[in-house]
């Protein structure tokens, strides 16, 4: 298949999540936080996505940052309920202002800050897409200015991110 014969498909499926963002946008509220999955265990979280060939990616957030709640409701979470990306790439939430400790690659335990301190990402809203051991897949994504050109940004940092893996950076 040419590059050019999945563009209609891949902008119907940008204008799909974007008008589910919308939507959330109008009636969800903070309920949105709820659909993404915070950091826990990033080792588990790693050995999924090596054993799915996946990229994980990480949305490093703060408590009061508008532009996170903004990614988060109107680009994140719609991209979790289309169901779209889960063949694609595992998306966990870090919030640096998480009190509770979590596992890190190397199963040592290690506070949210220390990670994004170790990544670079203080300034929030940060995307990562990160391999099996941590290393960083593509370069990062720093804020949010124009939601509809985030996802296509972040569509193709997660393709590049994918061949990555799929060539055996891990």
């Amino acid at each position: 298949m040419a590059c050019g014969d999945r563009a209609p498909v891949i902008l119907r499926s940008r204008w799909r999540i974007l008008i589910a963002g919308a939507v959330l946008a109008l009636g969800a509220g903070p309920a949105v936080a709820a659909g993404i999955t915070q950091v826990t265990n990033l080792s588990a979280d790693a050995s999924k996505a090596n054993a799915r060939d996946l990229p994980l990616l990480l949305v490093v957030t703060r408590e009061d940052c508008g532009f996170c709640s903004r990614l988060k409701r109107n680009v994140i979470v719609p991209m979790i309920l289309s169901g779209e990306y889960e063949t694609r790439v595992i998306i966990r939430e870090l919030n640096i202002d998480a009190d509770a400790r979590l596992v890190d690659f190397d199963g040592g335990s290690v506070s949210p800050l220390t990670v994004a301190i170790r990544y670079d990402a203080l300034f929030t809203p940060t995307v990562l897409l990160v391999g099996p051991q941590g290393q960083d897949l593509d370069e990062r994504i720093i804020g949010i200015n124009n939601d509809e050109m985030y996802l296509f940004y972040l569509d193709q940092a997660i393709d590049r991110a994918a061949a990555r893996i799929g060539d055996g950076i891990r």
